[in-house]
């Protein structure tokens, strides 16, 4: 029978706490409460100490009568790397030395300082000889897992395991995408997770620097619903009434003479545009590198208690979006029946196969040998010759004992001083924790508004461009009549001399480099007789939808590989010649 453990996640505003069975195939859940998340307690998934936030759990705990002795933690940060990799096909109890073996090639850096997990994606292949395993293999500072073993303690509790937050939603939805391609987004406070599942297993994951904060904190500030004292009464105040503007890009309404919930209401949508908009383009970047298509878009976390979420991601994307609210194989909404489960499921995926990150000193715990046991049975009476062969064997046994005493010292010396110039190695290269940290916390905020300015892009930027090459690569007795231009697409009217000039007017319109070549398509094309002047005029309407931006750094890498390959070229034409 399994026995009871507490799931914890930290999230910036609240902390999420369940108590339920731990490794079932169908935890029950006994008890779920949050507690405020203080301001400095989390900063990327790192702990600061603070005795307030502590009282604050551990009265929680007190409050909702907690029996469990044991906790897990399901956490985020931006400072677990996680790479995708392929290694033969060994034994279970083997894998995990596997991984150590080849982290170096995995994760270039210093991982003196990191804990490794690894999860088994998938087996691929049929054959038993060319079997390979599919890994996710994940790599946390170790500073950031004594946060939470610090926590435990004190809590009291002894750490079960510790899951990544990915891995905790995945064991909670995977029955619900057994087969096709599923997009799930956990919208959390200041982040959203974004992970698709294919038929079963984990085919791509990103995180958008965005959640619902600011929605949140604009409810917090509004009269519009009554007073709100805390982010919990924000919460249920989305969860019980309409805060989004689904309207807001359909009407041009005047601000001022909106009502003070209708204006509420804007502010909010306002503030979940950024968001919104990361996920779409995490969709758009999926789709333009994979073939297949996705089937739902599930959404889940604390943004999805906003009444009209899934309505709000709708108009913006072209696929069916839901709110995760069952779960197969639990009862979750027997237990949540007052309340939305959906911030809850990494508590609760946590308990079912967490990665399972230890520190090094937890991980050797119980691996000492207990001392065995024994007996001796006593005889009637002892000959001469035994006398003198157990004195033989007992001089012959301190001497194996003072060879073996002699052997254990001078091992422990090397030992010893291996030891210290191991230290003095991990003194020297200390400060390159700071500079490797300071790095992802730069290249965090890199993308954080690398995603701000990509939101704000558009082809319309580029118009000059487009225009000049226009004029360079239409016919000169094409007449440009009307010209319309939005976020996606383009709209040409054009007069001509001929239906065949027409025809070479749209082939070059595929030529444009500005336009997806097979989005070209003529709307109307009419014919006019001009018989005072003996003259045709044939008029057509083309529409064709902007190719998607390319950036600096996809750009950057087409100009390498076009250069190695002209490169490969010459040096073949070179050696061509030669011969």
């Amino acid at each position: 029978m399994a026995g009871r453990v507490l799931s914890i996640e930290i999230g910036y505003s609240l902390t999420r706490v369940c108590e339920l069975d731990y490794k079932a195939k169908t935890p029950k859940v006994y008890k779920s409460f949050t507690v405020p998340t203080l301001d400095g307690v989390v900063n990327d998934g790192a702990l600061q100490h603070d005795t307030h936030y502590l009282e604050g759990l551990r009265g929680g705990m007190r409050e909702h009568k907690i029996k469990a002795k044991q906790v897990i933690f399901s956490i985020s940060s931006g400072k677990i790397a996680n790479r995708e990799v392929t290694i033969p096909f060994v034994k279970a109890n083997r894998i995990g030395d596997v991984v150590r073996a080849k982290a170096s090639e995995y994760f270039p850096m210093d991982l003196s300082q990191h804990e490794l997990a690894y999860t088994i994606l998938e087996t691929i292949g049929e054959d038993k000889g060319s079997q390979q395993y599919k890994l996710m293999v994940l790599a946390v500072p170790a500073a950031l897992l004594k946060g939470y073993y610090d926590l435990a303690a004190a809590l009291r509790l002894d750490v079960a395991a510790i899951d990544y937050a990915g891995n905790s939603l995945f064991q909670i939805v995977k029955k619900e995408c057994t087969t096709g391609t599923h997009l799930i987004a956990k919208i959390d406070e200041r982040s959203t997770l974004i992970m698709v599942i294919k038929d079963r297993k984990i085919a791509f994951t990103r995180n958008v620097a965005y959640g619902v904060d600011e929605a949140l904190q604009v409810v917090g500030d509004s009269t519009a619903w009554g007073t709100v004292r805390n982010i919990r009464q924000a919460i249920q105040i989305v969860e019980q009434n309409r805060c989004i503007d689904l309207e807001a890009d359909n009407e041009e309404r005047d601000t001022a003479a909106l009502s003070r919930e209708d204006a509420a209401r804007r502010h909010v949508t306002e503030a979940l545009v950024p968001m919104v908009g990361g996920i779409v383009r995490v969709i758009d970047y999926y789709i333009s590198r994979n073939p297949a298509v996705i089937d739902t878009v599930h959404i889940t976390g604390v943004g999805a208690n906003f009444l009209g979420m899934d309505e709000l991601m709708q108009k913006e994307i072209n696929y069916p979006v839901s709110v995760i609210r069952k779960v197969e194989g639990l009862n979750l909404e027997k237990y949540f029946k007052d309340g939305f489960f959906g911030e809850y499921l990494s508590c609760i995926g946590a308990v079912m196969e967490p990665v399972n990150f230890k520190l090094r000193e937890d991980r050797n715990k119980g691996r000492r040998k207990n001392p065995g046991k024994g007996g001796a049975s006593s005889g009637g009476g002892v000959s001469r010759g035994g006398t003198v062969f157990a004195w033989a064997l007992f001089v012959l046994g301190i001497l194996s004992a003072a060879g073996m005493t002699a052997f254990s010292i001078l091992t422990y010396l090397e030992v010893e001083k291996e030891n210290v110039d191991l230290k003095h190695q991990v003194e020297e290269l200390r400060p390159i924790i700071d500079v490797y940290n300071d790095y992802v916390d730069v290249q965090a905020e890199y993308l954080k508004v690398k995603a701000m300015y990509e939101i704000t892009e558009s082809r319309n930027d580029e118009l000059y461009e487009f225009m000049l090459e226009l004029e360079q690569k239409l016919p000169s007795d094409v007449n440009v009549t009307a010209f319309t231009s939005d976020r996606s697409q383009v709209t040409i009217t054009m007069n001509v001399s001929t239906k065949g000039e027409a025809a070479a007017a749209i082939e070059q319109l595929r030529t444009f480099e500005s336009l997806l070549p097979e989005s070209v398509t003529v709307t109307s094309v009419t014919e006019e007789v001009d018989e005072e002047n003996n003259s045709i005029t044939v008029s057509f309407t083309a529409a064709a939808l902007y190719a998607p931006v390319q950036h600096e750094e996809e750009a950057a890498e087409e100009g390498t590989e076009s250069a190695e390959e002209g490169a490969d070229a010459a040096e073949n034409e070179n050696r061509n010649a030669a011969q």
